[in-house]
């Protein structure tokens, strides 16, 4: 089964399509992974990113914030919790690339783990470190 690691920034399109683009690459990567074909994996920021946009951004109440992260928890099972070696990683891909703390997170991450990094992060996308989930959903056949 193919393990990948899914930003925040395709999240958000698992529960929200206004003025987001790559929804329907986004939307078969979620449905792959609730029907088994792949195991998406979040990290422990991830929680707290999508909790922040669906509540900040958004405006969703407290309780549709906790109900669509117990979803995501259900889907992608427990978050993986960010180790020692990864944030070292994070701080030389973020110097390296010049990214933020947060996006060198995931690549850190993911390059860690040696599995995909599934972003729709321009910055991400741009060092290598991420593929789009268009072109991920496309590679494992998900989405035409």
């Amino acid at each position: 089964m193919t393990s990948l690691l899914i930003d925040t920034s395709v999240l958000i399109k698992w529960f929200h399509s206004d003025g987001e683009s790559e929804v329907a690459a986004s939307r078969s990567l979620l449905d792959a992974a609730q029907v088994g074909e792949i195991q998406a994996h979040v990290i422990d920021l991830g929680y707290y990113e999508i909790g922040n946009v669906l509540l900040r951004s958004l405006g969703w109440s407290g309780s549709q914030v906790a109900d669509q992260l117990i979803d995501l928890a259900l889907i992608c099972g427990a978050p993986l919790n960010v180790t020692m070696g990864w944030l070292r990683e994070a701080a030389e891909l973020g110097e390296r690339f010049g990214l933020t703390y947060y996006d060198a997170a995931w690549g850190a991450v993911a390059r860690s783990l040696a599995i995909p990094l599934v972003s729709a992060d321009k910055q991400l996308l741009a060092t290598g470190l991420a593929e789009s989930p268009t072109n991920v959903a496309q590679r494992l056949g998900l989405f035409l």
